[in-house]
């Protein structure tokens, strides 16, 4: 019997699963992300990351940012999915984590969720605000760990996500295997999971054969819903440009 399925833009947030000797969540999002096409459940398209309150006020590991993993999949996937991610952090999550995960698709983002998520940028929230904000916007979060303290990061970098606007990517298809090279602006375009580059006056490079000194660490941006390069020419009459400062993309 065969069994109807719609595609979903599906975003999955996770937060508080590290301690200072443990893998990082950033590495538990690209595992979480690899999963899905292994598993035949689709294909994750970004991985960003999201700075939120970095304060005494708030407990975290190292530096209070949470994941998110964007994945393209169809509607018939949506419970294994959820009870691998559920399996996954809760036999990964380091010793003494507090990790949280919330699960939902592009259509469930909020006006309300977005403005909760950009305040956990600026103010201390709480876990009862998070609850409240998922409950309305009919979304999964679970709490998986220690105080359940991480169920407010994983909600915020799903609304920082899905508002486009935030985030630095931790994992982008083709960047990694670019890191060293001097690669033009089409093959960016065409090779990778690039959408625009961008100057850091916020000119939009569409001349395909610009060439692009890639450097140690290309960090693409979200910005608009789209994956952004942030180049920069600092050598005056240089036919190559370079992807913007590591301090400069630290900022996103």
């Amino acid at each position: 019997m065969s069994t109807y399925s719609d595609p979903i833009e599906l975003l999955i947030g996770i937060d508080d699963t590290d301690n200072l000797e443990s893998r990082g969540t950033g590495y538990h999002a690209r595992s979480i992300g690899a999963a899905m096409a292994q598993n035949g459940w689709g294909q994750c398209s970004v991985i960003t990351r999201h700075q939120l309150l970095f304060s005494p006020l708030v407990p975290f590991t190292s530096h209070n940012s949470a994941a998110c993993i964007k994945v393209h999949s169809t509607t018939d996937h949506l419970n294994d999915i959820e009870q691998f991610c559920i399996n996954y952090l809760q036999n990964e999550s380091a010793e003494g984590s507090d990790p949280g995960l919330c699960i939902a698709n592009q259509q469930q983002i909020t006006l309300d969720l977005i403005r909760f998520s950009f305040l956990c940028k600026i103010r201390v929230v709480t876990q009862q605000q998070a609850y409240q904000i998922a409950e309305s916007a009919g979304l999964k979060l679970h709490g998986l760990g220690g105080d359940f303290q991480g169920i407010i990061g994983a909600l915020a970098s799903v609304g920082l996500n899905g508002s486009g606007s935030d985030g630095r990517l931790l994992w982008l298809e083709g960047m990694r295997e670019r890191a060293e090279q001097i690669v033009t602006v089409g093959e960016l375009l065409h090779e990778t999971g690039i959408d625009v580059l961008q100057t850091v006056a916020g000119e939009v490079i569409q001349d395909h054969k610009q060439k692009i000194n890639m450097g140690s660490w290309p960090r693409a941006i979200w910005i608009g819903g789209e994956a952004t390069l942030i180049i920069d020419n600092t050598m005056e009459n240089s036919d190559v440009w370079q992807v913007a400062a590591k301090e400069y993309l630290k900022q996103y």
